[in-house]
């Protein structure tokens, strides 16, 4: 039994070790510009993958001006079918949540905590890059 128990924790703290090595591994604050268009003045970029216990996140985004025009998902865990299933779940209803409020600042699908939060994450990141907050204006200087 003493055998048996040092096995489940030698196996667990291997896992353990390697899922940690692989979020260590990633760069998790990766983002690249995809794909400008001046034709049509829109901007596609592709936010950091993010590591989860059952795989990668990553997220796509394209924008035309400050208008977020297209969401897509990447990567996403499919380790089993479970992951596989509520992650496509919470990719779709985010992306529904994210085109029609035109924000990222969303809550978490339920029984996706951990897929939402990366999705979310990578969103943010991408769209630093494809839309960037509009300049701030200084006052104009009063004339004496």
């Amino acid at each position: 039994m003493r055998k048996f128990v040092l096995c489940v924790l030698a196996g667990f703290a291997v896992m353990l070790a390697a899922i940690l090595d692989k979020a260590a591994s990633t760069p998790a604050e990766h983002s690249e510009l995809a794909d400008t268009s001046t034709a049509y003045g829109t901007r596609s970029a592709l936010g950091p993958a993010i590591p989860l216990a059952h795989g990668m996140v990553q997220v796509e985004v394209t924008t035309m001006g400050s208008r977020i025009v297209g969401v897509k998902a990447v990567q996403l865990p499919h380790d089993n079918d479970h992951s596989w299933e509520d992650s496509e779940h919470a990719a779709s209803v985010l992306r529904s949540e994210v085109l029609s409020r035109q924000s990222a600042d969303l809550h978490a699908v339920s029984g996706a905590t951990y897929t939402s939060e990366a999705y979310l994450k990578s969103l943010n990141a991408a769209l630093e890059l494809a839309a960037p907050p509009a300049p701030t204006m200084s006052p104009v200087p009063q004339l004496q």
